[in-house]
Formats: structure tokens, C-alpha cells, sequence
């Protein structure tokens, strides 16, 4: 786990409510390998830690693997873009970011690029390289810093076609494609008047399409845009109280189709049949049609402790579920049809450490078939078959 997750967490994500079931679900395997992040890859996983490798998803054995020429004590990848092209890069510290490209079918670095970040121009946290990767464009975003930050490279060589600044504080997933314009979310403002952009840039030239301010503070690192349609759900938190602004988006037109005030809610992660679906620690249903809760379970609080959850969770629409990592040593198994907790699976299973800032929760999840993949805190990836959980 990343030193800013965890001084973000602070004592909240380590300490004291209702008892909660939890299951020896039994893993399918295990990778206790170095992994940063993972992606699916074709029939296979893709995985960048202290080397890039390739998984099997039945065994969990490493098929291919190539070194990395990551700087010492580098920081991240923040995303992994595993299609068209291998995407990622690193934080190094007092240096700046490099960024790579890896051709996906030699695992050859393509080129490794170093934009450099001076002190004075680091705003807001640790600069992290956020790649958006389309068959006819590279783009990247870096997080954190006050100067050019966005920009569009050349596949081939990763020279700049163009560049330009997103004025400021840009959040977590702050990439995103739609009807071919590259859209950029960034955070304007903080404090009592907080508030975030949606931009729409021209892929071609860099240049502003349109551009929407939200209302809302970010959401601790889970800032994120969630685009069903021709539409995006934003929520952002306004301080102080429990109060959201859920922001509803026409991508097409560029213009806000309304902001609502709902309480309690976080990143919206999922859409499927006419539902929205929001994570964090009271996780949320809601009907976009009838603009009404469905259902919301508290997760504020089980065995004792506050419980914070950690990154997106997942939508199973097979088995209707839902998947949410927290942060100690477990993730949640709730009914996607009414919100129950159906389980609570430990991937700690009895592992220690000396080192006090380690977490061992569930930071990362993807759903591959019917294979859910569990990235923790201490860099391990642990599979489980959906039908056990």
C-alpha cells in the first residue's frame, strides 16, 4: 500500500460496531509476488510489480514475465492500461514521473519516458501518471501537478503532440472517452466553496470543447465518474454533514441535466438496468429513473471497529452480487438486489508484519468470468471463484 493511502487513512481506517459473518472461502490460488496493480490481459492477467508478468487465471502460474527498469524507491503504477498498449508509470521522488509503453505482444519496452516535477510545482499529494490509451492516441494525465498535465504522446516514441494545464487538484480516475473527445476531471477549488470541471478536450488539438464546474468536494481518492449512455454520475461531498451533490451530466450537449442533494453517498461504480450503484461505507442503489434509494446498507462499523472502505467495488450482474475491498484484511459480499451482507471473506489469513503501516485489506478487485482477483495491501493477488463466496 502506497504512503499516501495510509496517511489518508489515519486512525480511521485501523480502528471500533455490529458483528459480521465472516467465511473461510477458500482461494483458488495465491501469488505472493511483488504486484502493484493487474489488469486482465487477453486470457490472461498482467501484472506490474518489481517486473511486468503475465498470469494464467486457472493455476495462477506466471506464463511470461520481462524486467522493468523502475527507478529505486519509485512510487505507484496508479493505472495499468493493459490494450491496445501496455501503459503505466511511476512516481520518483524529487525527480518527477516516468511514464512506460510496452508493446503487448513482445513485452519489449516500446520507450520510458521522465517528465520532471519540481518541488514548487507538486500541489496536493504525490504526482501519479494516469495513461488513457485509444488506437489512434496516447494520452496522460499527472495528477498533483501544477503545471502542464496533460498531455498526448506519440505512440512510437512518446514524444508530446500536445500539452496543456488543467487547472488543479485533478482527481483519482480523472480519464475518461466518449463520442471521441477525451474528458478530464479536475478540482478548481477546496474548502467551504469547493468545486470540480468536467472538461471535454479535442483529442486532435488539445483544445477545451466545453467545460462544466460541480459543485463538492473530492471524496478522499474516490473521486470518480461513472458514464452509462450518453450520461455521467458524479458525487461529490459538501462539507460540513452528510450532504452529496450527485451531478448528472449530458456528455453530447455538455451540459449539466441537473444536480441533486442526496445524503451519504460515494463513487458511483456501476450502472446496469435503469440502477446506479455507489460504494464507499454505505453502500447505495439508485433507481436513475424514479430518482429514489432502492436500498443502502451502513458499512460505517462491524466487530467493533470503523471500517473503511477501500477503491471500487464490483458489480457481479451473474450471480447479483456486489464486491467491496476494505481496508484491514477483508471485502464485503452484499446482494446486489437489496444491499444484505451475504459474507465477509478474510484475505489476511494469519499473515504478520513488523512494518506498522501495513494494511492487509482488499485495495484492488477485478471480476474476470467467474474469477474474482483480490489485490492487498501487502502486494499479493488472491483469486477466488465467484460460486464459493
Amino acid at each position: 500500500m502506497r504512503r499516501r493511502t495510509f496517511l489518508r487513512l489515519g486512525a480511521a481506517g485501523l480502528v471500533g460496531g455490529l458483528a459480521s459473518p465472516v467465511i473461510a472461502a477458500e482461494p483458488l490460488w495465491v501469488d505472493t509476488r511483488e504486484t502493484n496493480v493487474f489488469e486482465s490481459f487477453g486470457d490472461e492477467i498482467l501484472t506490474v510489480g518489481s517486473s511486468l508478468r503475465t498470469i494464467d487465471p486457472t493455476s495462477g502460474t506466471e506464463r511470461r514475465s520481462a524486467r522493468l527498469r523502475r527507478p529505486s524507491g519509485a512510487e505507484g503504477p496508479a493505472r495499468l492500461i493493459a490494450s491496445p498498449l501496455i501503459a503505466f508509470g511511476w512516481y520518483v521522488w524529487y525527480e518527477g514521473v516516468d511514464i512506460v509503453c510496452v508493446n503487448p505482444q513482445s513485452f519489449q519496452i516500446r520507450w520510458q519516458r521522465r517528465v520532471r516535477i519540481t518541488e514548487e510545482e507538486r500541489e496536493g499529494g504525490v504526482p501519479m501518471v494516469f495513461p488513457l490509451v485509444r488506437p489512434d492516441g496516447f494520452f496522460v494525465l499527472i495528477a498533483h501537478k501544477h503545471s502542464e498535465n496533460v498531455f498526448r504522446l506519440h505512440p512510437q516514441n512518446g514524444e508530446t503532440v500536445w500539452s496543456r494545464y488543467v487547472e488543479r487538484f485533478a482527481v483519482e480516475a480523472p480519464l475518461a472517452w466518449h463520442n471521441n473527445r477525451l474528458l478530464v476531471r479536475s478540482r478548481v477549488t477546496r474548502g467551504a466553496q469547493a468545486f470540480g470541471d468536467l472538461h471535454a478536450i479535442d483529442p486532435v488539438t488539445g483544445a477545451s470543447v466545453w467545460r462544466i464546474p460541480l459543485e463538492g468536494h473530492d471524496d478522499g481518492g474516490n473521486d470518480t465518474m461513472l458514464i452509462a449512455g450518453d450520461r455521467a454520475y458524479v458525487a461529490a461531498p459538501v462539507y460540513p454533514g452528510e450532504s452529496c451533490r450527485l451531478h448528472i451530466v449530458d456528455l453530447v450537449a455538455g451540459a449539466l441535466i441537473k444536480s441533486l442533494t442526496i445524503d451519504r453517498l460515494s463513487n458511483p461504480f456501476a450502472y446496469n438496468d435503469g440502477i446506479v450503484y455507489f460504494g464507499g461505507n454505505t453502500p447505495t442503489a439508485w433507481d436513475a429513473t424514479r430518482e429514489a434509494i432502492v436500498w443502502r446498507m451502513d458499512l460505517r462499523s462491524r466487530d467493533g471497529r470503523v471500517v473503511y472502505i477501500a477503491g471500487a467495488p464490483v458489480l457481479d450482474t451473474r450471480r447479483r452480487r456486489i464486491y467491496l475491498g476494505e481496508t484491514r484484511d477483508s471485502f464485503f459480499v452484499l446482494s446486489s438486489a437489496d444491499g444484505t451482507v451475504l459474507n465477509r471473506v478474510d484475505v489476511r489469513r494469519g499473515r504478520t508484519s513488523g512494518n506498522i503501516m501495513t494494511l492487509y485489506g482488499a485495495f484492488r478487485l477485478r471480476l474476470i468470468r467467474d474469477l474474482l482477483l483480490v489485490g492487498t495491501g501487502d502486494h499479493h493477488v488472491i483469486a477466488f471463484s465467484t460460486a464459493s463466496l
